[in-house]
């Protein structure tokens, strides 16, 4: 008996320090690089602002910086991304235009609470920009918002779709069950019409029925999609809200750059089953690049669809209202609505000699994301980090993440010419299988084809993948995975994930500690 317990008891030491060693192996994802209390939502509710998006910084191989105009700009796209949009041009609680603080310096508070804008559309999805854009900067992805902005006593930030939203100025909305309090700001497409053919397009989740701040449609009476009798069906597709740090340097890469980086990967991309291809223009030809399908080719063309469809306010680029139900327009609300000012008085033109007030918002937002710099990396990676960037590459995931591309040799701008863009992403579009698919085809991307995500800022996103099913990056690699099923081929990242599967537990958490180094 003696002899007995002794080696239970060896027995039971050898089991704990099997445990404690697997343990200490396992690999996890450690989360969002400096934590959400330091940026987005938990800098309100230190009192400490939001930071603003980063200015592009010096061209490294010129030295080229942005001149005293394109800063002016972009200093002013922060302000007219940041206002709060009312319904009518009458009815905003502040003065139109940009808010300063006495020193004529940007004003350091977001999200802004009384409306200094107009514009906002009877269907819309949010009622100002860095809304959706705000983690873990102001133009980062999605992130939390205090849901009572200039309240004494500010709330713990959350998603900014669970109360601030919908219920703005009193309106009647119902939250749907798939915005959940501290979960992802999510957007909603419908695959399927009511006759069965396909859909694709966003259905606004808000309606301005109800507004306490507008009595010209005070008869207004739209209501929302049945979202719980379409996702009961099946019929829902998620998609968040991207980053648009780093947007214009994006755009600054030629489509010869694009397909020479991939055109050099072809002999390690094939023993791996790696294909892909862009997505194309159907005007030009020409690359697309923005968008979880790159269904858009310019961060122009993204600035008038994200106006009009995600707050439904109209512009040149996309002059129809989503709703046009009268009811809910008022009577003297101009359509298109957010358009280069040419009036005889400054009532509304705010100074017409002043190029920054001449142009629309719409416009000013796309030449913010112009000279928003790249996601900054952490300046002092760990050493496991540094072992994870050579395993990335090993591992076959640099095959679709690009870790570099050029810009154009010549620009316009200089601060934007041949300068590095280390952007993680091929900009081609790959089949991600069964277990991705969104059902939803845009241009030449199919419904289980997706963007290469840019992965530089990964660091700091709480969310990850098209319908941010996951906060865990482990998670996020893992779901890459799919086999072949009769509606959709394998996954392109099959054989990388199952390379990925094979290393060692603190080989991929060396991987892990890399992406929350970008």
């Amino acid at each position: 008996m003696k002899h007995g317990g002794k080696s239970a008891q060896k027995i039971a030491i050898a089991c704990a320090l099997l445990a404690f060693s697997s343990g200490a192996l396992a690999q996890k994802d450690p989360g969002v690089r400096g934590g959400i209390q330091n940026s987005g939502g938990g800098l309100q509710q230190q009192g400490i602002p939001i930071p603003h998006p980063p200015l592009i910084s010096p061209n490294p191989n010129t030295g080229a910086t942005v001149n005293d105009n394109e800063r002016a700009s972009f200093e002013e796209g922060i302000l007219r991304a940041g206002q709060l949009e009312s319904t009518c041009d009458d009815c905003a609680d502040v003065t139109d235009g940009s808010p300063v603080t006495g020193a004529g310096e940007l004003d350091p508070m977001f999200p802004q609470f009384h409306t200094n804008s107009n514009g906002l559309g009877a269907r819309h999805n949010a009622d100002q920009c860095f809304v959706c854009h705000a983690q873990p900067s102001l133009g980062g992805s999605g992130g939390f918002i205090v849901p009572n902005p200039g309240g004494s006593k500010p709330l713990p930030a959350e998603n900014p779709q669970f109360r601030l939203v919908p219920h703005r100025y009193g309106r009647q909305n119902i939250v749907p069950s798939f915005e959940h309090q501290f979960g992802p700001i999510r957007e909603v497409r419908f695959k399927r019409k009511s006759d069965g053919t396909p859909d694709g397009g966003v259905h606004q989740l808000w309606t301005v029925r109800g507004s306490t701040n507008d009595t010209t449609i005070s008869n207004c009476a739209l209501t929302q999609p049945d979202f719980a009798a379409e996702e009961k069906a099946g019929n829902l597709a998620f998609r968040t809200p991207l980053q648009m740090l780093g947007l214009g340097l994006i755009e600054s890469i030629q489509d010869r750059e694009i397909l020479a980086q991939h055109d050099a990967t072809a002999a390690l991309r094939g023993p791996v089953g790696i294909t892909g291809h862009p997505n194309r223009s159907g005007n030009d030809g020409t690359i697309t690049r923005f968008g979880w399908k790159a269904q858009n080719k310019s961060i122009t063309i993204f600035a008038g669809e994200a106006y009009n469809v995600e707050m439904g306010i109209t512009n040149e680029a996309f002059p129809t209202a989503t709703e046009e139900d009268p009811d809910c327009q008022g009577p003297n609300k101009p359509e298109p609505n957010d358009v280069v000012r040419t009036d005889a008085t400054n009532v509304k033109n705010q100074d017409f000699d002043n190029p920054l007030h001449l142009m629309p918002d719409w416009q000013q937002f796309q030449i913010l994301m112009r000279f928003t710099d790249g996601p900054a990396p952490d300046p002092n990676p760990s050493e496991r980090a540094k072992k994870g960037k050579g395993l990335f590459a090993e591992t076959g995931c640099a095959l679709c993440h690009t870790p570099q591309m050029q810009t154009a040799p010549v620009m316009n701008s200089p601060v934007l010419q041949n300068r590095p863009v280390n952007l993680f992403s091929d900009m081609f579009v790959h089949h991600m299988g069964s277990r991705l698919a969104d059902d939803i085809s845009q241009g030449q991307a199919g419904g289980d084809e997706f963007r290469s995500t840019p992965l530089w800022g990964v660091g700091q996103r709480i969310f990850f993948l098209h319908d941010g099913r996951t906060s865990d990056l482990l998670q996020a690699i893992q779901n890459h995975f799919s086999p072949a099923t009769p509606k959709y081929p394998a996954s392109e990242a099959n054989g990388v994930v199952h390379k990925f599967n094979q290393l060692s537990p603190v080989e991929k958490q060396a991987i892990l500690d890399f992406l929350r180094s970008l």
